[in-house]
């Protein structure tokens, strides 16, 4: 993400600080923020990937067609600190371990195939997307999550 260039949103639960405190927080950031309602936020169906499939991709949805699975792809990098303690906590669970046999878990390295994450429009990580076998993305996990965490999101998925 580039503060200087692009646009984010952040929602509360009401738990959190007002509006009114986040735009003072941003602001005193030197950034401008706004205040959005629902309906003047831009639909997340429109950040649909266009285009041809990556070939990476693409063999991935094929195996799971073929074996009757879906698809797990795990964006990171090697410089990515979460990344890297999702490879030591959260992936290496046995409970995590177990349930990704009924998937087919793809690492993507945003480095190595940047038209990957380019075509899925990542732009954070770590960022797990759950896709069915015609691919559909059915969940998405972005930042680093606990095998808990994982574990719920797999099973919704699955479902």
């Amino acid at each position: 993400m580039d503060l200087e260039r692009d646009l984010f949103s952040v929602t509360t639960d009401g738990k959190q600080p007002t509006d009114d405190e986040m735009v003072d927080a941003v602001e005193a950031l030197n950034f401008g923020a706004t205040v959005l309602t629902p309906e003047q936020v831009p639909s997340r169906a429109t950040a649909a990937p266009t285009g041809p499939v990556p070939d990476l991709i693409q063999t991935a949805l094929d195996r799971a067609r073929d074996e009757e699975k879906l698809v797990l792809l795990d964006f990171y990098a090697d410089w990515c600190g979460p990344c890297k303690k999702m490879l030591k906590e959260t992936w290496v669970e046995p409970r995590v371990v177990a349930k990704l046999e009924g998937f087919v878990f793809v690492k993507v390295d945003t480095d190595a195939h940047p038209e990957v994450s380019k075509w899925f429009r990542v732009s954070g990580l770590p960022d797990a997307r759950v896709l069915s076998a015609d691919g559909k993305e059915l969940a998405r996990l972005v930042g680093f999550k606990t095998a808990d965490e994982v574990l719920v999101a797999l099973e919704a998925a699955n479902r």
